[in-house]
């Protein structure tokens, strides 16, 4: 009988090791993400405005060392993916059906990280790049609409994965973080839209950048707190 002990231990620990296992990488994703956005400013000469231009800018063709910030969207975008589905998803899975498609939701927002091709043509920030070249483009209409649409996603879906938290009790201490996240979210979204890149005096950059800041922060909250969970207290 003892000999099945180990075993047996093993299996019910096996659960959350892996949310564990999935918490840090949803959380690494996060920091490789703002790491590089934050990083990659620095380089982009005096005529780009962290205040003025987009994050998007960064990985434009005409951008210094693009490559960087690309390779930060790619490993931030699958490492939220692989959050949301194989960590949060099942965490959250003893909700039963209340928002049941929210994790889903977080993983489709994710995507925004990998909408990168078609690149855009130029930074608006080069003098030689024009309002047209750089929206009426695959790349800049990929940005504005496919992005944009993602991004949006990624404010809101605070709404529905906090109905389905609430239903677990020890998902319910993260109450402030998503009421924050749900007041913030929708509030910067406008903000951000409401500037446009190309209006005198925009600060799209600098909203953009909070509401980048504010969706990295509740989901570092949500994998750090996977991180924590107990291994046999799945409620």
């Amino acid at each position: 009988m003892t000999s099945c002990a180990p075993a047996i231990a093993s299996t019910v620990r096996r659960p959350g090791t892996a949310w564990r296992t999935w918490g840090a990488v949803g959380l690494a994703a996060q920091l490789v993400f703002t790491t590089g956005w934050v990083l990659a400013g620095t380089w982009q000469g005096p005529h780009y405005s962290v205040l003025r231009d987009s994050i998007s800018d960064e990985t434009a063709l005409t951008a210094p060392h693009a490559w960087f910030l690309i390779t930060c969207q790619l490993l931030a975008g699958l490492g939220t993916l692989a959050f949301a589905l194989f960590g949060l998803r099942p965490a959250l899975a003893a909700a039963g059906k209340t928002a049941g498609y929210a994790p889903w939701m977080l993983a489709a927002g994710s995507m925004a990280y990998l909408v990168i091709y078609p690149r855009l043509p130029c930074r608006l920030a080069d003098s030689s790049c024009t309002v047209h070249e750089h929206l009426d483009s695959a790349g800049g209409l990929n940005d504005a609409i496919a992005s944009g649409m993602l991004i949006a996603m990624l404010a809101v879906v605070p709404f529905p994965l906090w109905r389905r938290m609430r239903e677990l009790p020890r998902w319910r201490r993260l109450r402030p973080v998503m009421l924050g996240a749900r007041i913030l979210g929708p509030i910067l979204l406008i903000a951000t839209a409401s500037q446009g890149p190309y209006a005198p005096g925009s600060q799209e950059g600098l909203f953009e950048r909070i509401l980048a800041l504010t969706i990295a922060a509740w989901i570092c909250a949500l994998a750090a707190s996977l991180m924590v969970s107990s291994n046999y207290d799945t409620r």
